[in-house]
């Protein structure tokens, strides 16, 4: 008896299996096109095809792929997870050619797994570069990551964080390394490179100023392809919109600081970064969206506060001096102490008193709506209207300068246009040559060419007092211990009107001797007349010059950082912001006619304290790289 239930037991769970195996079917049938028509499949497949999740719909099919995923029988997830803990086993035996092959396999498993792509392509330009010590190999093996990188974006059809991400590694590994002075040049030569590129992004676009691609403009048009993806509908997915759209025109701005740095100054430079405030200008025109749930412009700062202030003004005139009689009411109902503290100069709060005096600031606060529930009954509706216009200005104005802060958007603005002036043309090429007769051991030219350098700096930061807390014042500061230390091998001292004193003051405290050297000096001089400039000494031939020292790469101070989840290997990606990083478009960045804001192209001729026949800064040919 028990055999006969054991055996329709088992009759009765076949049956159900069997049974179980039609709806399966008709959920899970696949999509089929034949001559006579096309059946769309089941609910799964008409699901893909509606939310575009097909593998035709996300990027290319890869037949291997799709082969190895059938032969893991469901197991892909433990097949992946075996292969990743292999690639970190080859990495520490450093057996770069069994990683490059389970590379190769996790990406067949996990196609569409965008932080794959990303974290891998990160451990090959980064971590596995670094391990090589001749440059040309850590090269091929940043290129090894660019190319990862492409091939994931080919399986990921356009997807922006990819798209983004290549442009990141071409801008910034190549142009931030130690090597980046032999990265860039190997980028430039390597047209087998750019020919394999050439089938994702236009690389002749990418030209720089020597008519060889650059990879601070080949990554920006990285940037611009993610950006259009973007603007086609693509989703783009743990990454901050704000950083993504600030590093299109970074990019320009950090190739006009690089090409600066490596002796390319006069017009050239000065164009460059024109393109570059076109760029940043550009940028403060998006519509950027805020976790807040609606968008900001960057550039509608300055008029978002004048809307507050006009309105602010036509609220006062509903009500004059109601706002100061509202606030007497609320400071006569303080405590004693707190109406003490509220008396306390901001300058002269202590620990102790700092606390009751915020207190008593906010007790005494005078909100709009208050003002307007005291204006006459004729016009109270209004003014109620206009202060509830007013608070949602205002928390604009606070979100704006938010945003504006995380990129450091003034300051760069300030910086591109600055940067556009004969002054700081003239600046930068007198103080490269000042370097350089300073290597070739022409003291009194050095001098001459360094003094003149000091007062053009002086008027950059009379009219740009903010450029003096850039990393840009640091480079100025080694500068100026170097023209120390000239002066001490003629046996002179820094003369006690040294035009620079407070930026001395400022880098003291990171640095001894320029502390030693502010104590020397003491307060600047204060004087009405601007400090006479001197025409720099001839230069020696150039064949008899020495190449240029390689000063360090300058890195802006709103690069952005890599998004959270991004999986951080061994080395520390460099942060940016400022990824922080949006954009303009091919309108924007050509140059126009005859704008009002295009740099001159004369050139700058510094004032003469003396008669000599030397050349200006601007006259002698910008050495080149």
């Amino acid at each position: 008896m028990s055999r006969d239930i054991s055996f329709w037991r088992k009759v009765g769970y076949i049956g159900v299996i069997v049974l179980l195996l039609f709806p399966l079917f008709w959920i899970g049938q696949p999509a089929t096109r034949t001559a006579t028509g096309s059946n769309p499949g089941g609910v799964l497949s008409q699901l893909r095809a509606q939310n575009n999740l097909s593998q035709a719909e996300l990027g290319e099919i890869d037949p291997a792929g799709e082969s190895i995923k059938l032969a893991t029988l469901g197991l892909r997830g433990v097949a992946a997870n075996l292969l990743w803990e292999k690639s970190f086993e080859y990495k520490k035996k450093e057996d770069w050619e069994g990683l490059s092959a389970t590379l190769n396999q996790i990406t067949k498993l996990q196609p569409n797994f965008i932080t794959v792509w990303e974290h891998q392509s990160h451990n090959l330009a980064y971590n596995v570069s670094v391990e090589f010590d001749d440059y040309r190999m850590r090269y091929h093996w940043v290129k090894k990551g660019i190319d990862f990188l492409a091939e994931g974006i080919r399986k990921n059809r356009e997807n922006p964080r990819l798209l983004h991400y290549t442009g990141w590694i071409t801008g910034q590994k190549i142009g931030r390394a130690d090597e980046h002075v032999q990265f860039r040049e190997l980028f430039r030569q390597d047209t087998d490179f750019h020919d394999s590129l050439n089938s994702e992004v236009p690389v002749d676009k990418g030209h720089g100023w020597d008519g060889r691609p650059d990879n601070w403009l080949v990554g920006q048009l990285w940037y611009q392809r993610a950006e259009r993806a973007l603007d086609a509908g693509m989703v783009l997915k743990g990454k901050s919109p704000l950083i993504f759209h600030a590093d299109n025109p970074m990019s320009l701005i950090n190739y006009s600081t690089t090409i600066e740095e490596e002796g390319v100054l006069g017009q050239t430079a000065q164009q460059s970064w024109y393109e570059a405030g076109l760029g940043w200008t550009q940028y403060g025109r998006l519509q950027i969206p805020t976790s807040w749930g609606h968008n900001v412009r960057l550039g509608e700062y300055d008029q978002v506060n004048d809307d507050i202030d006009r309105m602010r003004e036509r609220l006062e005139q509903f009500a004059p001096g109601v706002r100061e009689q509202i606030r007497q009411e609320k400071i006569a109902q303080l405590e004693p102490e707190l109406r003490t503290a509220l008396d306390i100069p901001e300058e002269q709060l202590t620990e102790d008193n700092y606390r009751q005096h915020s207190e008593a600031v906010l007790q005494t606060r005078v909100t709009h709506r208050e003002v307007a529930e005291r204006v006459p009954d004729t016009n109270r509706a209004s003014a109620i209207r206009l202060a509830e216009r007013l608070n949602d200005q205002e928390l604009m104005s606070s979100r704006i300068s938010h945003y504006r802060s995380i990129v450091n958007y003034d300051y760069w603005a300030i910086r591109c246009e600055a940067e556009q002036t004969k002054t700081a043309v003239d600046a930068r090429e007198f103080l490269y040559k000042a370097q350089q007769a300073h290597d070739a051991a022409d003291l009194e030219t050095a001098r001459t060419l360094y003094e003149a350098s000091w007062h053009q700096w002086r008027k950059i930061y009379d009219q740009y007092p903010r450029l003096m807390d850039d990393i840009s014042a640091e480079d100025l500061a080694n500068a100026i211990k170097r023209y120390q230390r000239l002066l001490q091998q003629l046996d002179e001292e820094v003369p006690a009107d040294f035009p620079l004193v407070d930026l001395v003051r400022k880098s003291q405290e990171r640095d001894d001797s320029l502390k030693e050297l502010y104590q020397q000096l003491g307060d600047p001089l204060e004087t009405d007349e601007e400090p006479q400039e001197m025409e720099p000494a001839a230069e020696k031939p150039a064949a008899e010059e020495p190449a240029a020292e390689e000063p360090a790469a300058e890195k802006p101070a709103a690069e952005e950082k890599e998004p959270s989840e991004q999986p951080q290997p061994d080395e520390a990606q460099p942060g940016t912001a400022g990824d922080m990083p949006d954009t303009p478009d091919a309108a924007a960045q050509a140059e126009p006619s005859q704008p009002a804001g295009q740099p001159e192209a004369d050139e700058a001729q510094p004032a003469v304290a003396e008669p000599k026949a030397e050349p200006s800064a601007s006259e002698a040919t910008p050495a080149t790289p």
